[in-house]
């Protein structure tokens, strides 16, 4: 619970089991007053409430967050790794800041429990739960059967018309399988890009701008759709965690793709739906968070199709509103195919 400073300093003794403060001494230090403290101890007394209300904000939790009744008790592990932490962030600061409180419990955390190590992306502070309760394979199950799809009969392609960005930009986007192509209107033009299942592309003013497969994968995952168990990312060492997305109620199975990425698939508890992929890419310095929002299904055939799709990475976002779905029965091998050059 949130305590008012005055009654934390009024009350200082029976929390914080204070001992007698030496006389003449007009700072006295944390370690004359406080039971058990050990990082702080050679910094001022009055100083330590504060301090503690600081990390209380940097990860908005309460003071039970670490301590017990006895507040000089280290029963809660919490308590044991603040310490360290405060360690660290001296050490960082005294280490290149010149002792100045640069680096601090707010620059990692951020009002979050557990700092998140990802650059800024739309959706990133959603954290899954691990649960034994939570079965991979009953998941994808009522998955498959939730979107309607027959693995025996798979679609052969689908083209959504609808809008792009707050500009309502006119789009249109045909899949098959991981091919797509995307064609947004601009102007009297138009910009496209695409994956004919070797070769990625998006056109450029100038010409066709190709991507090297081994850069691709990003790109290629930002504009998939899925359409049942057998045509999600293929995950190995799963396991099952619960969630919370917009106030959605998630089912979340989680694992790791051929290259090391790892994979974080949102089904909605309710509906058996997907509702989010979340990819996390490993660079030497850090991994690249990488969101797809799945929405406003709709029967098309019956097989359940999202008629909104929100895509979130470190670039920006872009949000795809289809008010128009077909399932076609053939394609043009070559539909996905880059177009030819002028």
């Amino acid at each position: 619970m949130r305590v008012g400073y005055a009654l934390l300093v009024i009350s200082l003794a029976g929390l914080c089991g204070a001992a007698a403060i030496p006389a003449k001494q007009d700072e006295p230090k944390a370690v004359d007053m406080f039971r058990n403290i050990t990082v702080m101890k050679e910094d001022k007394a009055k100083d330590i409430i504060p301090s503690m209300q600081f990390m209380c904000a940097s990860l908005k939790v309460d003071c039970e967050f670490c301590h017990t009744g006895d507040r000089s008790s280290d029963e809660k592990k919490a308590k044991v790794t603040t310490r360290e932490m405060i360690v660290m962030q001296r050490e960082i600061n005294a280490k290149n800041f010149n002792g100045r409180n640069q680096v601090t419990c707010a620059t990692c955390h951020g009002g979050r429990v557990r700092p998140v190590n990802l650059p800024p992306v739309e959706g990133v502070e959603v954290r899954a739960r691990r649960s034994p309760d939570v079965k991979p394979d009953a998941v994808l199950a009522a998955y498959g059967k939730a979107v309607g799809a027959d693995p025996a009969h798979p679609i052969v392609a689908i083209t959504y018309k609808g809008t792009s960005g707050a500009a309502k930009t006119p789009v249109e986007t045909v899949y098959s399988g991981t091919k797509f192509v995307v064609t947004t209107k601009v102007g009297t033009g138009e910009m496209k890009q695409g994956f004919n299942g070797s070769s990625a592309w998006f056109t450029r003013e100038k010409g066709i701008q190709h991507i090297p497969m081994q850069f691709a994968a990003s790109f290629i995952n930002q504009k998939q759709i899925f359409l049942g168990p057998d045509t999600l990312p293929k995950l190995t060492n799963l396991g099952g965690a619960t969630a919370k997305v917009n106030g959605k109620d998630m089912l979340v199975v989680n694992g790791t793709l051929a290259d090391a990425s790892r994979a974080s698939l949102y089904f909605d508890k309710e509906t058996g739906l997907l509702s989010r992929v979340t990819m996390s890419y490993p660079t030497v310095l850090g991994n690249i968070a990488q969101i797809n929002d799945y929405s406003d299904y709709k029967k098309v055939k019956g097989v359940m199709l999202p008629m909104t799709i929100a895509n979130h990475s470190s670039e920006g976002n872009d949000l795809f509103h289809y008010r128009s779905v077909k399932i076609e029965e053939k394609i043009a091998p070559t539909a996905f195919d880059p177009p030819a050059s002028k």
